[in-house]
Parts: C-alpha cells; structure tokens; sequence
C-alpha cells in the first residue's frame, strides 16, 4: 500500500524533519502516528513502510507550511487485505499540537514525494531592525552609496526587481500589490541617495588612543577603528599625519601581540571580541525601514534570480562542483508588514531544490549588505570562482517550506490545492503569527547581529566600501568562542 501525506508544521522545538535526526524529528513522530493506528486497523504489529520521500527537507528550528511525505506500506498479504488508510483526524489526534496533517491518500505508483516535485517554494522572514545600520564601536568601513537607478540598470541588465522572470507570476499571490513603478517612473525618482549615515566623533581626536595607560577594552577597539579610517581615507588626502608608519602600526597591535609577530604585509591580526553595548530591546522592535533600504533588499533578491555558482553559500561548496550550479527561477520581498508593533518583511524563493543553509547565506548576506551599506557588487562577486568567503548564516526559526510544486495529473496537486484554506490558516497561526511573537521576546536576530558585530573583523574583508572580497587577514585571537 503506497501512502501520500499531506501536512504542516511549526519547527521549534523539533530536530528538524527527517527521521534521521532522532526521535525528536517531525518525520520520526509522523511515521510512528501511521504505524500505530495502521497496527491497530491491521491487528498485527509486523508492519513495514519503505521508500519513505519527502518534499524538502528542513533542519532544526524550520518550518512546513505545505510538507508532503510518501511512503510504502510492506505486510503480509493477509495483512495487507485488511488495511485502511489511516484519516487525518486519527493521525492528529497522536500528534502534538505543532504537527498537524490534512490529508492523507493513494498516489499514483509513480509518485515520489521527492522526485516528482518539479519546484520548491521557500519562505523568510525578516524583522526589518536588523537594517539599523551597526553601532559605531563594530568598526565596518560604512560610506556613502551613490549608484542611481540607471547604473543598476548597466551592471545587472537582468536583475530588474520590477520583472518577474519565472513565467508564473508573482509569489506572493495572497497580497495585494503596492503597483509596480514603470522603469520611466523609476527613473524619474532621486536614485543618488547615501545610506543612513553613522554618528561620527566631531572631534577626531575621539578615535586616537590617551598617550598614557589605555585601557585593555580600548586596546581591543583600536584596531577595528583603525581599519575603518584606513578604507574610509584610502582615496581622500588628509592633512593629518601619515598613519602607515611602523610606530602607528606597532600603536594598532592588540594587546600581547609584538610588531615581530607580524609579516611584512602587516598580516595577520590577532583580535579580541570587540565589547559592544546591547541596544535597547524597544529601540529596535519600533524601528521601520527606509524606502532606500527596501529598494535594496528588491534589488539584491533580483541579483539572485538566476542561474549562479552558489559555492559560497554552501557548506563546503567547491567552486569548481557543477553541483554548485542552481537556478533561482523566482524571488520576491512583499511589502513591509506590522505585527505585535515590529515591522517585518517576507521573502520568497522558488528554485527545483536548495542546497542545505544556502537560504540561510542568502538571507544573511542580504542582511548584511543593507544593514552595512556595502555596494550590492558584492553579491554578483560572491559567485565567482576566484573568491571564497564564509558568509553567516541567518537565523532558522524563519525559514518556512512554504509549497511543493507537482505536475497537475498527480492526486497530491489537488489535494493541496482543496486544503489551501485551512492549511493557509494553520500557517498564519501556528507558523507565522509565533515566530513574530517568539522574536519579540527573544530577539534572537539582534543576539545573531550582536554575535557578529563584536567580531566584525572576521568579516570586513568582504564587507567593504568596494564591495570586493580581498584576503581574510584578521582573526579571532586563540579561536576564543564569543558569548
């Protein structure tokens, strides 16, 4: 007896979906639910279920908006004669309140959950604090962007976040669209904007060490600021003395490591976590994005449409792996939306499959390129061959599976299409609505952005005022962890 299941899922607290992740996986309970109340139609406990397929996966903490598993069901044929396909209700009424099936039914012999999925559908969402550009003593080398629509237009001619490239129309088919800006009307618009600038010390004399016993937290923030103004003025003449002397560097150490324990290039360097202040909890859920800052999360999801070497977004990922090759048939940010009093905004990915975390590293380099006004350059550089970069992944308590795509002629297509209603309401509730409310209390993407501000020198090699990737230099003094 060959079985399809459709269901839904709220992640947290879960190991993920596939059962080999234990017995706290969301497969492992699911599949327990279908032997128990088959064992008990069957009388008999000698019951095996093969084959067993799924969609997508999701690891711990995500979500299933629309999850469909298949499986075969292998007894004795006097056992398999009495068999019945187990309902939703029966299956339910075993699971835990965060799992929840809708339908169960008899595919076709050909069908497989996995195989026979033409398209994913996946789903992020985003608190919209984590653009307040970071706090001054994170050290980015943050500068003014002025690329105009026009020249957006000439680097990436097919990356029009106006267009939508797929042939299926828009993702987001449950929201009403804000109305597309003509590319004349664009056009007409100031594009030569700058980003939200940083408060920077009227007085420079702020930013140079006191002549006399500095203190081990400013021995740890100098070279971080010392970085930052060496990009900031690398193309400007400044009247101010010549900081690249051997006095200025061997001024810019950290503390314990001697000018002899560099090489002659000034490199590496050594560096404790940086001591940041945690910024208030209401100061960042009453926070709104820009519209300059949304154009920008439009304009790199569109940079990810398309066919790219995804190399650096996968663990591992060799730039040379064929496999690193995926097409992005569709990508999509809805408007900004207010819940519990925090603004948030939903993106949308369609591809035929997702590398494990690559949605994770899209959306966390997305993050940081808006949040540090690095030139959306980097994004068309991270798919090149020639550079390599670790790029942080992005929270997982907002990624949601949102829907399977299957060709019309299997039954599972319109079995997920007659239970829309209620599994849309079981995703706005279950999925959606507490994940705005556990970010809320938890805020877990500011601990995530605290976590990498105080390291920040891990990462200024690729988040620049260039936008190019140059050689990692810097690192973590003793592979210290950062609490």
């Amino acid at each position: 007896m060959k079985l399809a299941v459709v269901f839904a899922y709220n992640g947290a607290g879960f190991a993920g979906l596939e059962r080999a992740k234990g017995e706290k996986a969301v497969e492992s309970l699911l599949l327990a639910a279908v032997a128990t109340v088959l064992g008990t139609a069957a009388t008999a406990t000698k019951l095996a279920m093969v084959n067993i397929s799924r969609a997508a996966t999701t690891e711990t903490a995500e979500h299933g908006a629309r999850q469909v598993v298949s499986l075969e069901v292998s007894a004795e044929p006097a056992v398999a004669a009495v068999l019945r396909t187990p309902t939703p209700d029966q299956l339910n009424a075993l699971l835990p309140e965060p799992i929840r099936v809708f339908n169960v039914l008899y595919p076709e012999d050909s069908f497989s959950a996995r195989r026979s999925c033409e398209t994913r559908t996946y789903e992020y969402l985003i608190p919209t604090y984590v653009f307040m550009p970071p706090q001054l003593e994170a050290g980015y080398d943050i500068i003014a962007e002025s690329l105009s629509k026009k020249d957006l237009d000439n680097m990436y001619p097919d990356a029009d976040p106006e267009v939508d490239h797929s042939g299926g129309g828009t993702l987001f088919t449950t929201l009403k669209r804000l109305g597309s800006r003509s590319r004349s009307r664009s056009h007409g618009r100031e594009r030569n904007r700058t980003s939200i600038p940083l408060p920077l010390p009227a007085d420079e004399s702020l930013l140079t060490p006191p002549a006399s016993s500095p203190s081990a937290e400013w021995q740890a923030f100098l070279p971080n600021i010392s970085l930052s103004l060496a990009h900031r003025t690398a193309n400007k003449p400044r009247a101010s003395a010549d900081r690249s002397d051997t006095s200025s560097t061997a001024s810019s150490l950290p503390t314990g490591i001697s000018s002899e324990e560099l090489s002659a290039d000034g490199c590496p360097q050594f560096f404790d976590p940086i001591n940041l202040p945690h910024r208030g909890a209401d100061l960042l859920r009453s926070y709104r994005m820009t519209e300059e800052q949304l154009d920008m999360v439009r304009n790199i999801v569109a940079i990810y449409r398309g066919t790219h070497n995804w190399h650096n977004y996968i663990p591992g990922g060799d730039p040379d792996d064929q496999r690193c090759f995926m097409r992005i048939i569709n990508i999509e940010s809805a408007p900004p939306e207010v819940h519990n009093g925090m603004e948030w905004i939903r993106i949308k990915v369609q591809a035929k499959a997702l590398a494990r975390f690559q949605l994770r590293r899209m959306m966390g380099l997305l993050i940081l390129v808006v949040r540090t006004s690095t030139p959306r350059s980097l994004i068309a550089n991270s798919f090149g061959t020639a550079c390599k970069f670790e790029i942080p992944e992005a929270p997982a308590s907002s990624v949601v599976f949102h829907q399977p795509h299957y060709a019309p002629e299997f039954a599972v297509t319109g079995a997920l299409e007659s239970e829309r209603a209620r599994i849309e309401a079981f995703r706005k509730t279950m999925i959606h609505d507490r994940v705005y409310q556990d970010e809320r209390i938890e805020m877990a993407f500011a601990e995530w952005l605290r976590g990498i501000d105080r390291v920040s020198f891990l990462y200024k090699h690729f988040l620049n005022s260039r936008g190019v990737v140059k050689p990692q230099k810097s690192f973590l003094r003793n592979s210290q962890s950062v609490s």
